[in-house]
């Protein structure tokens, strides 16, 4: 029984580099990596989306979303606040669960 164990362990200890290889690389080839944004909430307090704004431009590049910038249109309160949120999220790793929800979905698409 004692040979059975050490056996077992062992085998755990060969599989065990193989299995995380496995799990590091299973992306197949050309496949594209998933990656999330931090977005206005539909149902946000207008009022909230703006003060968010107002705070993300104050310490950050909001020029995207200036008349002209590339997530300019649609010109919503909720849009310029999806960029805002998610240019935190990107610089500050948090999104603001107030206002924000993370998804899939770019929002200056």
């Amino acid at each position: 029984m004692g040979k059975s164990y050490v056996s077992l362990f062992l085998i755990g200890c060969l599989l065990s580099p193989i299995v995380y290889a496995y799990g590091e690389s299973s992306k197949l080839a050309g496949e594209k990596e998933l990656i999330y944004y931090c977005v206005a909430q539909r149902n946000a307090n207008l009022e909230a989306l703006q003060g968010f704004i107002n705070y993300a431009c104050g310490i950050a590049d909001c020029s995207p979303i200036q008349p002209g910038g590339a997530c300019f249109v649609p010109n919503l309160i909720t849009n310029h606040a999806s960029y805002a949120l998610d240019l935190i999220y990107v610089t500050k790793g948090f999104c603001n669960k107030d206002i924000g929800v993370i998804t899939p979905n770019n929002p200056c698409n």
